[in-house]
């Protein structure tokens, strides 16, 4: 908190008068040492990053946001402008704020209820309340925008569970919509509201078909103004009335009068309009918009604060801080104030209130960066995560593999729960061992499991031949396939062993599953037919052809090429090299990935690749180069700042293990590769030790981008990989840097 005792209070707790003007706006005071300060909300917002430039505390469930277009169904595109998180960098218009959203997600999902605002006659449809804007300004926990044509500023800002909106008015009367039926979801258009005699209001809205999968959620809502409304009314179909209730394509409508300032409190819920109304009363009640800001704007500083590096430029912080705050969005909140969430599965309802519920585990994506840095940075969060997870695979009977509110999409391929539940396990971050204990026969039994409709798609090819061949059904890039489960199943081995129970054996074996699909005469994983052939023809540049969609991976693989999965066996990169023609190959080839464009920073499968090298004595420097122009090309401050979908975070996690200069390659792995670091000094606070750890790298000039010595404190040198028992420990890394290898 000690970061906001100059945070300056520019705008009067209360309200202003009729006829008022607007105050000045809002203006964060950051204290000199703030790290909050360096965060912009818009990176991300252009290009294909589909992040949204709202407030969120860290890890909330709510996320109030501007809405500048719906999306199109069915246009899969990631950069096809899907306004998957509601807003689209450049759009000449906002329609109303949704108050929940997904980050860097390439479908639409969520963005429910909108709340918007105009003036003059109540118009209720999409295209009526949109506007043109300017002057938007946003920082971690704050955003406003001065909508034009209506003449009314916007302000949002966020608690865990509830949004608080503030609108200025300079025009004419003050309409507010709550509507409840255009939201981003590809199952929207239908949902429920009811207004009481003091202008509160309560209902739902339907949410789901999260990339055309059969996903299915409400989202609760409860608000209240604090000054009540001259009138209200409901509106179905776009035809308003004075109606108190309406369902359906439908909203609500509340006036105020000329020159007004309006203040609206709306907390949400996934369980009931009782739960969001306990939600809101809990974290909004009492509170003016002035101090949930500040509120809010502590929180990040607070987590943010957990990294604080020194050296490089603003513009290396501003990527960076950037970074970790997308970092600390997902998985979000699930529970209610009281414990209640929904179970995994269509279980019911539970309720743990000693224990808060997590939701949104894109697990493909950040078993891969943001879970390993949530374990070393915010090992506290990781372990509830873990708890969530663990108690989902035992309401369902097997673990999650994308999992939303409470239902799994199952949008990618493997089994990256094993993953992330054995590495937190290992490294003591999860939660009681008699949970993860209790949990172990489930994971195990949906490993083996080959019935058809089991867990894991193309298993019974899987076990019994080694490989899931091309012509199984209903397998999205055998190929990959493959490869996932091969490190599922490795990562199960370390979970038995951590346990300390016995697994079975034909699993443990399966993690060297890789190898039976290494092609000797290309040295590249290729896909294999059932009969054991090989598929001809074969292009390991290929990114089409798995299914229909543009980009969804070439025949076998999942949304990358042949090249971009040529060395995902990182659990076992010792035998891989032996398998491919030894060290000096696999490194040659590996290399031949950077050289020839082949690397490709925006999708997941290959993040990894550039920290290979320092498997191989004398081969690091080869990190180092490509850490280093990956950073500098693919990361900017600009709006379209990012290289891909952010994926929850996992792009962005990326940059700051490889900006801090280490990286957890090894899924559920002991150690960390020494990458280049981008700052000078950087210290890690590290909760679970009650100690904090320094990477300290002088560099002599921005061209120092390779590291010629790395000493551990107390003196004892280091090739390219630090001990994850190391670093926990405390102490510091001391890097020399040079332009030269």
């Amino acid at each position: 908190m000690r970061a906001f005792a100059a945070f300056a209070l520019l705008v009067p707790l209360g309200f202003f008068g009729c006829g008022a003007p607007p105050p000045p706006p809002v203006t964060p005071n950051w204290a000199a040492d703030s790290v909050a300060r360096f965060v912009d909300p818009f990176i991300g917002t252009g290009g294909a990053g589909n992040t949204f430039p709202g407030p969120v505390v860290p890890w909330g469930m709510a996320a109030p946001s501007p809405h500048t277009r719906l999306p199109v169904v069915g246009d899969f595109t990631p950069s096809g402008g899907l306004a998957a998180a509601g807003y689209v960098d450049g759009d000449p218009e906002i329609h109303g704020f949704g108050l929940t959203h997904l980050s860097g997600v390439g479908c639409p999902e969520l963005g429910a209820p909108v709340v918007a605002v105009l003036s003059g006659a109540v118009k209720t449809d999409f295209d009526s309340y949109g506007a043109h804007y300017t002057g938007e300004r946003a920082w971690p926990g704050y955003y406003s925008v001065e909508l034009v044509e209506p003449k009314i500023t916007a302000e949002l800002t966020a608690t865990a569970r509830g949004a608080a909106l503030r609108f200025f008015d300079s025009k004419d009367t003050l309409d507010v919509l709550v509507d409840v039926a255009r939201t981003l979801s590809w199952a929207g258009g239908d949902g429920h509201i009811e207004l009481a005699a003091d202008g509160s209001f309560r209902g739902w809205s339907q949410t789901g078909l999260f990339c055309t999968q059969p996903n299915h959620q409400k989202v609760y809502f409860s608000g209240r103004f604090t000054r009540a409304p001259e009138s209200s009314g409901t509106w179905v179909d776009d035809s308003p009335s004075s109606a108190k209730s309406a369902d359906g394509a439908a909203g609500a409508w509340f006036r105020f009068p000329a020159h007004a300032s309006v203040e609206l409190h709306v907390a949400v819920s996934y369980v009931s309009a009782d739960g969001a109304s306990a939600n809101l009363a809990a974290e909004l009640d009492g509170k003016s918009f002035d101090q949930l800001r500040l509120a809010a704007a502590a929180a990040w500083e607070d987590a943010l604060g957990r990294v604080r590096v020194e050296g490089g430029t603003d513009d290396d912080k501003t990527i960076f801080y950037t970074a970790l705050y997308h970092a600390l969005i997902h998985p979000s909140l699930f529970s209610d104030v009281d414990g209640s969430f929904r179970k995994f599965g269509g279980g019911g309802i539970g309720v743990d209130a000693a224990h808060p519920r997590y939701h949104v585990f894109s697990l493909w994506d950040t078993y891969r960066t943001l879970h390993p840095l949530l374990t070393l940075l915010y090992p506290e969060r990781q372990s509830e995560m873990v708890r969530s997870l663990l108690n989902m695979t035992l309401e369902a009977g097997a673990p999650p593999m994308w999992e939303l509110a409470g239902s799994e999409v199952q949008m990618m391929v493997g089994d990256p729960a094993d993953i992330v539940i054995a590495d937190s396990v290992m490294k003591k971050v999860a939660p009681e061992a008699s949970l993860a204990a209790q949990a172990w026969p489930v994971l195990e039994n949906a490993a083996l499991d080959v019935a058809p409709g089991a867990h894991r798609p193309g298993n019974a090819a899987y076990r019994a031949q080694g490989f899931v061949d091309i012509d199984a059904e209903g397998v999205w890039g055998p190929v990959s396939t493959t490869l996932e489960y091969a490190v599922a199943d490795f990562a199960l081995g370390r979970l038995a062993t951590a346990l300390g129970v016995t697994i079975d054996p034909s699993l443990a074996a399966q993690a060297e599953n890789w190898k039976n699909l290494v092609d000797p005469s290309t040295l590249l994983f290729r896909p294999r037919h059932q009969d054991g052939t090989w598929l001809a023809p074969f292009d390991p540049d290929a990114i089409d052809g798995s299914h229909a969609q543009a980009m969804s991976g070439g025949p076998g693989f999942v949304e990358g090429t042949a090249w971009q999965y040529a060395f995902y066996a990182p659990d076992d990169v010792a035998a891989h090299a032996l398998a491919t023609g030894g060290d000096d190959a696999y490194v040659a080839r590996l290399q031949s990935v950077f050289d020839s464009g082949r690397f490709a920073m925006w999708n997941e499968p290959d993040l990894g690749f550039p920290y290979l090298f320092t498997h191989f004595a004398g081969a690091g420097w080869r990190t180092d180069a490509a850490v280093a122009a990956a950073r500098s090309s693919a990361f900017t401050t600009r709006r379209d700042g990012l290289p891909g979908n952010d994926d929850c975070g996992t792009m962005s996690a990326w940059y700051v293990f490889s900006a801090l200069g280490i990286y957890p390659d090894v899924p559920a792995g002991d150690d960390y590769a020494i990458g280049t670091p981008l700052f000078d000094r950087a210290t890690l606070a590290l909760p679970l030790a009650g100690k904090s750890f320094v990477i300290d790298s002088p560099h002599p000039s921005p061209a120092s981008i390779y590291v010629t010595a790395a000493m551990l404190d107390g003196g004892r040198a280091l090739e390219r990989r630090i001990g994850y028992a190391d670093l926990i420990a405390g102490g510091a890394l001391h890097l020399t840097m040079g332009e030269s290898h």
